[in-house]
């Protein structure tokens, strides 16, 4: 989603761009995505303003584009495993400015009426909301074209080309093209193919479990987050749930945290009797080693540009239009500028 969006920001902006992308389907990490528009767990204030602002894009590329991204924004509840935890997280994000609501039991059961375990307190995020990740990327790849972007799926970057020290294009499965500008929004693939210029990128792979559910009757009105677990409705007969990665196999394989909870969900909701799961990914989010974004030209080499982070999703548009602003305008964004590679250095 990230590619797409610089896609669609730089096309608009009249750059000439051509997009590749290693798979012919969009079965990315995006694909595998909760998809959730949230400030996230914002390690201090700057990052719940980034992402704050983050949202705001989403409403402006949402009336660009006619509102065929279809976001649902319809808040979002959130608890930790006690009270003073809640209001703590409650208390520093607004502190940042950011719009939230400590509620009470009965608040909550208003807003979830199915939630059978209610907690003592709730914070409540009228701001947030959800997409469908894989549409919204969509959506995104086709305004590209539409403002001129060349989009190649199923193209794969195999190298950088470099001449001294600037990249001049990349070698793909269908051979050379040379570029003016690369720009690197591969995921956990950008930190392999930036090892050839003697780089280390500080990203790794932070795997994550996506659970696909049926249900004949949807009991989940918005996104709902647990220690446990995060759940949400991706359409009327289907909820996404998200779990934390722990083993490949075993007691704690991906599978075996679906089953848990999937037991989990069926005791603390109604009407869910019938719920069935259908399907369990895991997806391979890029995460910086600090947990913020990478952004920005890298110095010492011309011809390049990193786009990396977790939370893709959230910041994908907002990083799009500032990295599309830097590169062609060759305007510094001052939002971008604590998200450089070389705080790391």
């Amino acid at each position: 989603m990230v590619g797409a969006s610089l896609a669609y920001e730089l096309g608009r902006q009249r750059a000439r761009v051509t997009l590749l992308a290693k798979a012919p389907q969009l079965t990315t990490v995006t694909a595998n995505s909760f998809a959730w528009l949230t400030t996230g767990y914002g390690q201090d204030e700057a990052i719940v303003a980034f992402r704050q602002a983050a949202l705001r894009e989403w409403h402006r590329v949402e009336q660009e584009l006619s509102g065929r991204l279809a976001i649902e924004w319809s808040g979002a509840l959130r608890w930790f495993t006690d009270s003073p935890a809640t209001e703590r997280f409650a208390n520093r994000l607004l502190t940042a400015g950011y719009p939230v609501h400590l509620l009470s039991p009965a608040q909550v059961r208003a807003l979830e009426p199915h939630l059978k375990a209610v907690p003592a307190h709730a914070l409540f995020a009228p701001e947030e909301g959800a997409l469908d990740a894989r549409r919204a990327t969509e959506v995104l790849l086709q305004a590209a074209q539409a403002a001129g972007a060349t989009v190649q799926l199923g193209n794969e970057v195999r190298a950088l080309l470099t001449s001294d020290s600037r990249v001049t294009g990349v070698m793909t499965t269908t051979g050379p093209l040379r570029a003016d500008l690369v720009v690197l929004a591969a995921g956990v693939t950008s930190a392999e193919l930036v090892q050839s210029l003697g780089l280390t990128l500080p990203l790794a792979a932070s795997p994550a479990i996506l659970l696909r559910l049926h249900t004949p009757h949807r009991f989940v009105q918005r996104v709902v987050s647990t220690p446990e677990w995060e759940i949400r409705a991706a359409s009327p007969t289907q909820l996404l749930a998200a779990a934390d990665y722990v083993a490949a196999s075993g007691a704690n394989s991906p599978s075996a945290i679906a089953q848990r909870t999937l037991r989990n969900l069926q005791a603390q909701w109604r009407r869910t009797e019938h719920l069935r799961l259908e399907q369990v990914a895991v997806g391979q989010r890029p995460m910086p080693r600090d947990g913020l974004p990478i952004v920005g030209h890298v110095a010492g080499v011309d011809g390049l540009y990193l786009a990396g982070m977790h939370a893709g999703v959230t910041l994908a548009v907002l990083v799009g239009r500032l990295a599309a602003t830097e590169i062609v305008r060759q305007q510094e964004q001052a939002l971008l500028a604590p998200y450089r590679l070389t705080r790391f250095a």
